[in-house]
C-alpha cells in the first residue's frame, strides 16, 4: 500500500503513521547475505522484528552483488530481492533499501568493474546506476511494502575528493536522475539519500539544504561523528543531537533518523542513550527511527575483518537474545501512539540562515554557523521555550513572536530581508555576531556598529545585564572579539569595560536585539553549556518578546514537549537523577526520572497498547 508524505509525517491509507525500524544485515551472512543467501533465516529474523513490535527494515543492496558485470543486473540476485521485500510485507514489514551501497562500516565494498570512475559524473556509470535503480524498483514495487528507495548510504564516503568537488547543482541532478529512474518503475515511490551529520554540520554539496529532488530527509545520529564539543556517550548534548539533526531536516522536508545507535560503549551506556535519544527525537516529530542494528554480527569476511568492533552494536547478542537496549527500544515502540502525538505549535522560531553549512572554500568563507545553531537549540531547550527549526521561508508572521539567529558567519540580502520583515509585523529578533564581516546585519537594523575586532578577552570575560553577569570564554578559532557602539539603539547590556553588550533597536512594530558576542560559539568547551547559566540569558530574551514556557519547570535538564492535546512528553537528558515540579495554567505534574529515563504525562495508550503510559 502507498505510503505518502503530508506536514512532515508518514502516511499509509490516508492515516499517519511513524516507521520504527532497524538496520539490518543477517548475522550469518553479514554483508555477504545476498550471495550467502539463506531465505529461512531471514524469515525468521523478519518474523522476531515483526513481534517485537517494528514495523519497518533498512535493507543494504551491495551493488557489486547485484552488478558483477557494468552491462547487466544479476537475475538470481533480483529473484533474492523479490524474496526478502515479499518476506518482509508478510512479516508486516515495510522496507527501505539502499541501492548503491558501497561504503560499509568503514571500507569500500566496491564495484570491480568502476576503477575509480565518478559515481556522479561518468555517463556510463550513469547509465549503470539508472539500469540498476530500474531493476530494484521493478522488483520491489509490486509488493506494496516499500517505505522508500535509498540512492546509497553516505555516498559521499566513495570518493570524498570527488564528492566535494561538485556543485549543488551537480548533486541535485544526479537526484533527479536517479528518482526518476525509480520512479518511472514505481510510481509514487519516496526517495531519499541517507547522510553522517555532515549533511547538517558540514559544508558539502549534498546537504539537507540540497534534497529538494527527494521526498524524503535521512539522517545519522551517532554523536561521536559530530561537533560541537560533545562531551560523552552521555551528555546532556549527545542525546538531544538526533532530534537536533531532525528538526534542522524538517526546515526542508520530512526526516527519517535511518540510523541510531551508539559506539565503543558498555551496554548500560548504549541502553541510556538508546532510551532517551529515541524518545526525544519522536516526541519532536521526525517521521521515523531505524536503530543501528538488529544483531550483533557473527560473520568476519569484509568489513568486520578489518573493523571488528562494528561486529557488536546489535540489539540482540550473536545467539539471539536480546540485550538491555532492545528492552530500551522496546518501551518506546509499545509507548509510540503517545510519543508521536502532534506538537503545540510554537510561538518562537529558530532560523537557520542561507549559509548555514557554510559552503564556500575562499578565504572569505568561514565554517557555517551550523554548531552555533545547535547550541542556540539546547539553550531554548534549557530555559523551556519550545522553538520551530525554519529557514527564511518558514517563519510564520501570525505565530513566531520571536526569531532566534545564531552567530551566523555570513548572512545574505534574503536573510536580512527577513528578519527585518519580521521584525516590522511586531515580532522581536534575537542576533548574535558570527563574522564581523559578513554575519554584520548593518547599523539600520541593529542600532549599533562595530568599531573595531581586538584578539584577547580583556575587559570582555562577562556580559552583564542589571544584577545578572554571565561569563564568556573567548575561543579564539570561533570567536574573534569586537568592540561596537551604539547608534540608534538602546544598550541593555554591557562588558566590564563599559562598552555595549546587548543594543534593542525598535524596527516597524517589532525590535531587534542585538549582542556582538558570538555566545553561542563558545560551548565547545566541555561542561560550559550545564554550568554557565546561559539559558537564563535565553530565557530572558523570550520574556521581552513575551514568549513564556508553556511548562515551568527549574530544570534545564528535563526537556519537555506539550502537544496539541495537553499532553507531555518528559525526557532527562541529564547524567543523574531529577525530581521536579511541572507547572502549568492548568495542571501540575511532579516527576522523578533516572538519569536518561522519559515519561508521558496526561496521555493513555489506547485499548490494545502494550503498558500503560505514567
Amino acid at each position: 500500500m502507498e505510503i505518502t508524505t503530508t506536514d512532515r509525517r508518514l502516511h499509509r491509507a490516508g492515516l499517519p503513521v511513524v516507521a520504527l525500524g532497524v538496520n539490518h544485515h543477517p548475522s550469518a551472512a553479514g554483508c555477504r547475505w545476498w550471495v550467502d543467501w539463506d531465505e529461512d533465516a531471514l524469515r525468521a529474523d523478519f518474523g522476531r522484528m515483526a513481534g517485537a513490535g517494528l514495523n519497518s527494515v533498512r535493507l543494504f543492496l551491495f551493488w557489486r552483488d547485484f552488478m558483477p558485470t557494468e552491462h547487466a543486473v544479476d537475475s538470481e540476485v533480483l529473484a533474492r530481492l523479490d524474496a526478502a521485500v515479499r518476506a518482509a510485507g508478510e512479516a508486516g514489514l515495510s522496507c527501505v533499501l539502499s541501492l548503491l551501497t558501497i561504503w560499509m562500516n568503514g571500507q569500500r565494498l566496491d564495484l570491480p568493474w568502476r576503477r575509480g570512475r565518478s559515481v556522479w559524473r561518468d555517463p556510463d556509470l550513469l547509465v549503470a546506476e539508472e539500469a540498476y535503480a530500474r531493476a530494484v524498483a521493478k522488483t520491489a514495487h509490486a509488493h506494496g511494502n516499500v517505505l522508500a528507495y535509498d540512492l546509497g548510504d553516505e555516498l559521499w564516503n566513495i570518493d570524498e575528493a570527488d564528492a566535494l568537488s561538485l556543485t549543488e547543482e551537480e548533486v541535485a541532478g544526479w537526484y533527479r536522475r536517479l528518482a526518476d529512474a525509480l520512479r518511472a518503475e514505481a510510481p509514487g515511490a519516496l526517495v531519499m539519500q541517507a547522510n553522517d551529520p555532515s549533511a547538517v554540520f558540514g559544508g558539502g554539496p549534498y546537504g539537507c539544504d540540497n534534497q529538494r529532488e527527494l521526498d524524503l530527509i535521512a539522517l545519522h545520529g551517532f554523536p561521536p561523528w559530530a561537533p560541537g564539543g560533545i562531551e560523552s556517550t552521555l551528555s546532556y548534548k549527545a542525546t538531544n543531537l538526533p532530534s537536533f539533526l531532525a528538526a534542522v531536516g524538517s526546515a526542508y522536508g520530512p526526516v527519517l533518523i535511518d540510523e541510531l545507535g551508539s559506539y565503543g560503549v558498555h551496554t548500560g551506556t548504549a541502553t541510556s542513550f538508546l532510551s532517551a535519544a529515541t524518545a526525544s527525537v519522536l516526541a519532536n516529530g521526525v517521521a521515523g527511527v531505524f536503530v543501528w542494528c538488529w544483531q550483533d554480527i557473527a560473520s568476519a569476511a569484509e568489513p568486520y575483518r578489518e573493523r571488528p568492533a562494528e561486529r557488536y552494536v546489535g540489539l540482540h547478542n550473536l545467539e539471539g537474545t536480546p540485550k538491555p537496549t532492545m528492552g530500551a527500544y522496546r518501551r518506546v515502540i509499545d509507548h509510540a501512539t503517545v510519543l508521536t502525538a502532534a506538537r503545540e505549535p510554537a510561538s518562537a522560531a529558530l532560523m537557520l540562515p542561507h549559509s548555514l553549512r557554510g559552503q564556500g572554500t575562499s578565504y572569505l568563507d568561514g565554517g557555517g554557523s551550523a554548531v552555533a545553531a545547535f547550541h542556540s537549540y539546547l539553550l531554548l531547550k534549557r530555559a523551556h521555550v519550545d522553538a520551530d527549526v525554519v529557514t527564511s521561508a518558514g517563519l510564520d508572521h501570525y505565530r513566531h513572536d520571536l526569531v532566534m539567529c545564531p552567530a551566523a558567519d555570513r548572512l545574505t540580502l534574503d536573510d536580512l530581508d527577513a528578519l527585518r520583515a519580521h521584525a516590522e509585523r511586531g515580532a522581536t529578533v534575537y542576533l548574535s555576531l558570527g563574522d564581523h564581516l559578513h554575519g554584520l546585519p548593518g547599523a539600520d537594523l541593529v542600532g549599533a556598529e562595530i568599531v573595531d575586532f581586538r584578539l584577547g578577552d580583556d575587559g570582555k570575560s562577562a556580559l552583564c545585564w542589571g544584577d545578572a553577569r554571565w561569563p564568556l570564554r573567548w575561543d579564539p578559532a570561533a570567536m574573534k572579539p569586537t568592540t561596537m557602539v551604539a547608534t540608534t539603539g538602546r544598550v541593555l547590556a554591557s562588558y566590564p569595560d563599559g562598552s555595549p553588550a546587548l543594543v534593542e533597536q525598535t524596527v516597524g512594530r517589532g525590535r531587534v536585539l542585538f549582542t556582538n558576542a558570538p555566545l553561542e560559539c563558545q560551548f565547545g568547551v566541555p561542561g560550559l553549556l550545564a554550568s554557565s547559566g546561559w539559558h537564563l540569558f535565553y530565557a530572558r530574551i523570550a520574556e521581552i518578546a513575551h514568549v513564556r514556557p508553556a511548562v515551568q519547570c527549574d530544570e534545564p535538564d528535563l526537556e519537555i514537549v506539550r502537544g496539541r492535546d495537553g499532553g507531555l512528553v518528559v525526557v532527562n537528558h541529564g547524567e543523574h537523577p531529577i525530581s521536579a515540579q511541572l507547572s502549568s495554567a492548568d495542571t501540575s505534574h511532579a516527576v522523578s526520572l533516572g538519569a536518561k529515563e522519559w515519561t508521558v504525562l496526561g496521555r493513555r495508550l489506547p485499548s490494545n497498547g502494550r503498558e500503560s503510559a505514567s
